[in-house]
This record gives C-alpha cells, sequence and structure tokens, in this order.
C-alpha cells in the first residue's frame, strides 16, 4: 500500500479493530482517509459484550519467551503505566499487581509450559535489568518456595518466578477508554451490525455485505472479527476458534482483602490462572488448547478468485448473541481444572466448592505458533487481515494498531516478518478426517488441557 486509500473499512470493533482505527487517526497520511467500523452489538456499546477483549480482567505483561512479544509488552506497559484519570491505566484501568509465572517439570522438548517460563524468565529479567530494576524479578526454585510465596498448600508448580513488573488490567473499561478516545476523533463511523460476506469484482474484495442487506463498500477492508474470521474467509489451517472456560465465584470482604494483595497466578503446564480481584468477585481461568465447535459456513471467501464459494466447516464462536444456553456452560473437565485453580493457586481455603456466580467461555482465534496474522491476503486485492489473537493480544491495545498499520505500509519490520501470511497451512488441520473434525493445535508452550476437544460432546459427556 503505497498510497492511503481513499476509504477502509474495518470489520471487527476488538483489539485489532479499535486500535487500528485509533492509530490511524493520529496519522497525517490518513487524513483524507473515510474510516468505517462495522460489529455486531446489538444496540449496546461497541465492541460487543462477547468478544474476547470485554472481562473483568486481562494479564498484562512482557513475560514473553519470544523476544520480540517482550519488548512489544514493555512498550505497551510503558502506556498501561500511566495513571491519569484520563490516560489508560488509569481510573483503576491498570494494577501493578505482579506476575507469579510457574510450571511443571517436564519431559518435553523445550516448548513445553517449563521451557517458556524459562524462557520468559530470562526475557524479563533482561528488560528488568535494562529499566535498572534488576531486582523486581526473583526465581522460585522448588515446589516448597513456590507455595510459600503465595501462601497455599497445594501445588502452583515446580519452578517459576515473580516478576513484581507485570500485573493485569480491567479489560471491559480498558476497551470502553479506547472507543471513547476513537469516537471523539470525529473520523470514525461506527456501524452496528454483522457482517455476512466479503463483495468482491473481480480479483478485488470491495466491501462486505451486512445482515439487513446493506452493502459497506471500501477502497481497503480490513477484516479483524477475532474468531468469527473464519465465517467470512475461508482461513483453514492458519486459524481457528476455540474456547477458554473463564468462572467467577463470590467472595467476602476480608476475603476480598487478602485476594487483591496476591499477584496474578499462572502456570503455564495447565494453562490454569488466577487474577486478583478488584470487586468481591473473583475470576480463574484456563488458557488452554480449547474447545472446538464445527459448524457448515455457507459464504467464505475462497482461497483465490478462481475458486467457487463453497459451504465449508470451520470453528465458529458460540455465544450468548446465539441464544444458546450452551454459550455459558462449562464442560466437566474445565468445571474440575478451574476448581483445581482455587486449590492450587488460592491462599483462601475452600473456594473451590462454591458454587459459580457466572461462567463463560472465551473465544480465541488461535495460530499454530501463537503468532498473530498480520497481512495483506495473498489471493485477493484490498483484503488485509488482521486475526490469530491467540489469547495474548489485549495487553498490547495501546499499541498493536501503530504496528498493524505499519503492516499494511510494508514496514512491519521484525513483527511483520512475523505475522506474514504463511506459505503453508497446518496439515490437515480446520477439516473433517474420517468424520471427525481436526482443529489446529497452538504449539507454543503456553497452553494447558488437552487437544482436539469438541464442545458439544464434552457438554454432553461423550
Amino acid at each position: 500500500m503505497n498510497d492511503s486509500p481513499q476509504s477502509i473499512l474495518i470489520i471487527g470493533s476488538g483489539v485489532y479493530g479499535l486500535s487500528t482505527a485509533w492509530a490511524l487517526t493520529k496519522r497525517s497520511s490518513f487524513d483524507n482517509t473515510v474510516i468505517t467500523i462495522v460489529d455486531d452489538v446489538r444496540g449496546a456499546s461497541f465492541p460487543p459484550g462477547d468478544s474476547a477483549s470485554v472481562d473483568s480482567s486481562r494479564i498484562i505483561r512482557a513475560d514473553y519467551a519470544d523476544p520480540d512479544y517482550a519488548e512489544l509488552g514493555a512498550l505497551a506497559q510503558e502506556e498501561w503505566r500511566k495513571q491519569g484519570d484520563d490516560e489508560l491505566g488509569g481510573q483503576g484501568r491498570y494494577t501493578e499487581s505482579g506476575l507469579f509465572l510457574a510450571a511443571n517439570e517436564s519431559t518435553e522438548p523445550k516448548m513445553s509450559g517449563m521451557g517458556y517460563t524459562r524462557s520468559s524468565w530470562e526475557n524479563a529479567s533482561r528488560i528488568a535489568s535494562e529499566s535498572g530494576q534488576p531486582h523486581k524479578i526473583r526465581s522460585l526454585e522448588t515446589p516448597a518456595a513456590l507455595q510459600q510465596y503465595l501462601g497455599v498448600d497445594g501445588h502452583p508448580g515446580d519452578w517459576g518466578y515473580v516478576n513484581e513488573l507485570s500485573g493485569w488490567a480491567n479489560a471491559g473499561e480498558g476497551m470502553k477508554w479506547m472507543y471513547d478516545r476513537v469516537k471523539a476523533t470525529g473520523r470514525v463511523k461506527f456501524v452496528d451490525a454483522r457482517a455476512e460476506e466479503l463483495i468482491t469484482e473481480g480479483k478485488r474484495v470491495v466491501g462486505a455485505r451486512l445482515s439487513d442487506s446493506q452493502i459497506l463498500t471500501a477502497e481497503v477492508v480490513f477484516v479483524a472479527a477475532g474468531a468469527w474470521t473464519g465465517s467470512l474467509i475461508d482461513m483453514r489451517g492458519r486459524i481457528e476458534a476455540t474456547a477458554q472456560p473463564l468462572g467467577y465465584i463470590d467472595i467476602s470482604e476480608e476475603e476480598l482483602e487478602v485476594l487483591a494483595k496476591q499477584p496474578v497466578a499462572l502456570n503455564l503446564s495447565t494453562g490454569l490462572f488466577i487474577i486478583p480481584p478488584q470487586s468481591r468477585v473473583l475470576k480463574v481461568a484456563r488458557h488452554s488448547f480449547g474447545y472446538l465447535n464445527p459448524v457448515l459456513v455457507e459464504t467464505a471467501l475462497p482461497a483465490s478468485p478462481s475458486e467457487e464459494r463453497k459451504p465449508i466447516v470451520v470453528s465458529r464462536p458460540l455465544t450468548q448473541r446465539d441464544g444458546s444456553r450452551n454459550a455459558t456452560s462449562l464442560p466437566p473437565d474445565a468445571d474440575q481444572a478451574l476448581r483445581q485453580a482455587l486449590r492450587d493457586m488460592s491462599p483462601v481455603k475452600g473456594l473451590d466448592s462454591r458454587p459459580w456466580k457466572q461462567t463463560r467461555l472465551c473465544w480465541y482465534s488461535d495460530t499454530s505458533d501463537g503468532n498473530f496474522l498480520a497481512d495483506w491476503h495473498p489471493g485477493w486485492e484490498g483484503l488485509f487481515v488482521a486475526t490469530g489473537d491467540s489469547g495474548h493480544a489485549y495487553k498490547f491495545l495501546p499499541v498493536l494498531g501503530d504496528k498493524l498499520v505499519d503492516c499494511m505500509a510494508g514496514n512491519g519490520g521484525k513483527l511483520g516478518e512475523k505475522w506474514k501470511w504463511k506459505k503453508e497451512a497446518a496439515d490437515h488441520a480446520g477439516r473433517e478426517i474420517g468424520g471427525k473434525f481436526k482443529g489446529l493445535v497452538t504449539m507454543d508452550g503456553s497452553r494447558g488441557g488437552s487437544p482436539g476437544l469438541i464442545l458439544q460432546e464434552e457438554l454432553s459427556g461423550r
């Protein structure tokens, strides 16, 4: 993209979409570009309440096994730490509680939970030293040391460390802050509707048909639809929608006093984590291989103009907007795992036997290696795809949009290379093999649980 387009249609108002719109409004080269965001919020606020970016909390860290993400995380934290009322981290939107990161001993290769944790420790330690704060990182060498630090009797891990420079954000409030800033520019039009399919002319994607049959057109169509991307574009073998379990329980004022002083606690072998509460509700979750929901999609854009549109089976989110009672139900293994997290990582005893106040499935857009996908579609002109959050995009909210606009302009640098469209799709992923849907598996060392689970089968106990 050499010249700034006359118009850009952004499909999706989550982290990718809103941060990109924000970045576009700040660049003089796009002063004359008409920017439109379309998303299905049903008369509510942007982004939709069931998007991955809207929740009570998300971990904010530079603790990555990959040094490029570690550096990007540290850059984002500079913005999160700004605590003025009008700044992103202000009014309780960011809390630097510290992060307790642990893993279990394993015979797996380097990209196991333990391999990831040790590499993350090296990168976090380097970043802390470069900022003159090496004392903020402390390793915990034994299971007993991990137990003592958290004040627990369970098994939080075999080795780990604490990074006092990491913390967590009130995710929903952070997205509201970003939406308000984008809206206040007066440069971005928001359209409340569901994008049903992409519209093409010859070799070019020129717009989207909406659920009310209206067609929005633009010179550039920027798809940032998160876990819904596979419903619009055939991305089989490149991204996959997976569901991650979350549970919330009520706690007392006395328990809040204790738990609010805890760090974020995360075990990368199990994927289980607990985020300190801001109110009398405690959240526990699992960053896992996730559950798949294969459904027939009728109008996904094929790989190139030479191919016909035809029905394909893809994993697609099942949320409250779909009206299904299963949209918030936890499979039995997830329920048990979240309760195990409360036993292993919470100093308050007995939380694991409490009823859930609320449960939820959070939908990721996963890639095979955990890297984002942000590139021009190789088969179509005018189509830029930004997806593949893989459950770790939110923390980059204040800086991600700039990186995505750089990728659009062909100046993505190291991250742009990392996020390029891969020539080879993951083998057989996103296909039905022998009557069984085979999903893409994210092998970056940060996942717990079992791969390949089908949501409806797990909910029914099959």
